[in-house]
């Protein structure tokens, strides 16, 4: 049960995740400037960071630093890293061993490098694969976190099907975005159904459904957390039993009183 953190604004602390269910936490997001140099930009990113990591690793949660987003780097950029997978790659495994994070999520949401300008799908196979030889032990937690479309047949060939096919083994778990693209997410029908079909392609246990803990204006598939959980993980856990890989919340500072939070884990692991 993972948390996304970017904390807007700062309206609720970051450590305030350990009073919380969830099991796993996501900064986000590492981005380039203009030489390519990675640094962090969200309000997570403050003088509380390392204190916020450290109290969070002793509650028992693994914090993982994320890569990209959909707005953090831009095409020209990635194309540049396209062509030195390596010198990325040095530099994440440098941001996690330096502040003690317990891995990378990628966060790729680039449809240029899948409709031709460059070779994403390489590109993302090549950064898995080298910050798995990259991170040290008990710090080489990889995820991904890509949108519902990339695993369709008729969206350029399924991208992420063919990322899972030459990194799969070395990815912890997706992070599937089931928002922000109605044609595959508008419904509690649409989640429940591309859940399906990608899980047939990862497993379940590796596949998160990734779902807003709250509404906001500029985001689209936002359910109530008894929608979610009557509509959306009842049926899965129906279909996969414990196999069903859980739920992964964008973002948590939109859930105030950690409301959304609590119920979600009771529908994943009961009342206790």
């Amino acid at each position: 049960f993972s948390a996304t953190a970017a904390t807007v604004a700062n309206r609720i602390p970051l450590s305030r995740i350990g009073s919380l269910p969830y099991t796993d936490v996501i900064v986000s997001f590492l981005v380039p400037d203009g030489d390519l140099v990675l640094h962090g930009a969200g309000g997570a990113f403050n003088s509380e960071l390392q204190s916020s990591i450290e109290t969070l690793q002793d509650a028992g949660l693994n914090v993982l630093i994320s890569f990209g987003g959909g707005k953090g780097v831009s095409t020209s950029s990635y194309e540049s890293y396209a062509q030195d997978v390596d010198g990325l790659v040095g530099q994440l495994v440098t941001f996690v061993t330096s502040h003690g994070f317990s891995g990378v999520d990628i966060d790729y949401e680039d449809d240029a490098g899948f409709t031709g300008t460059y070779d994403g799908v390489g590109f993302l196979i090549a950064l898995t694969n080298g910050l798995a030889q990259g991170l040290p032990e008990g710090q080489n937690i990889i995820t991904h976190a890509p949108q519902t479309p990339y695993w369709d047949p008729d969206y350029h060939n399924a991208p992420y099907t063919q990322v899972w096919q030459g990194a799969g083994s070395q990815i912890s778990w997706i992070n599937n975005q089931l928002y922000n693209n109605p044609s595959w997410d508008a419904t509690p029908e649409l989640k429940v159904q591309w859940y399906n079909q990608i899980a047939a392609i990862t497993g379940a246990q590796k596949l998160m459904v990734g779902a807003l803990v709250g509404p906001s204006g500029g985001d689209e598939g936002y359910l109530h957390a008894g929608e979610m959980i009557s509509q959306v993980i009842a049926p899965l856990q129906d279909t996969w039993g414990p196999d069903f890989g859980g739920v992964m919340g964008w973002e948590f500072a939109r859930d105030t009183g950690g409301t959304w939070a609590e119920r979600i884990w009771q529908a994943l692991a009961g009342p206790a």
